[in-house]
């Protein structure tokens, strides 16, 4: 079964964490399947503190991958979900305004 979880990447009093993809029978700082991420819960930045790649975690548990605990409680507060079946795991991309042009007369 794979796992969505994190890996201790830290120091002693500095802890940081990658969150990743894995077989639940590897040990904690083991080798991954994919890295969907990190936390840093020293980082006084709230933008930096937790960094999701939202589609490949999206895949992840649509393909049947379970959060940990700690795992499930970051993604909640980022909100991100399973996708409903049939639904894309990719989300769109938020469509950029074409530049305006400017005409010199």
């Amino acid at each position: 079964m794979v796992r969505i979880r994190m890996k201790s990447m830290g120091r002693r009093h500095r802890p940081f964490f990658r969150i990743c993809a894995m077989d639940s029978r590897t040990p904690r700082d083991g080798r991954s399947i994919e890295e969907l991420g990190h936390y840093d819960p020293m980082s006084s930045n709230a933008e930096t503190q937790t960094v999701l790649n939202v589609d490949r975690l999206r895949y992840w548990l649509g393909v049947g991958a379970q959060p940990s605990e700690k795992v499930s409680a970051l993604l909640r507060k980022h909100g991100v979900k399973k996708p409903a079946p049939g639904e894309p795991w990719a989300l769109p991309k938020p469509a950029t305004p074409a530049p305006a042009a400017t005409e010199a007369n």
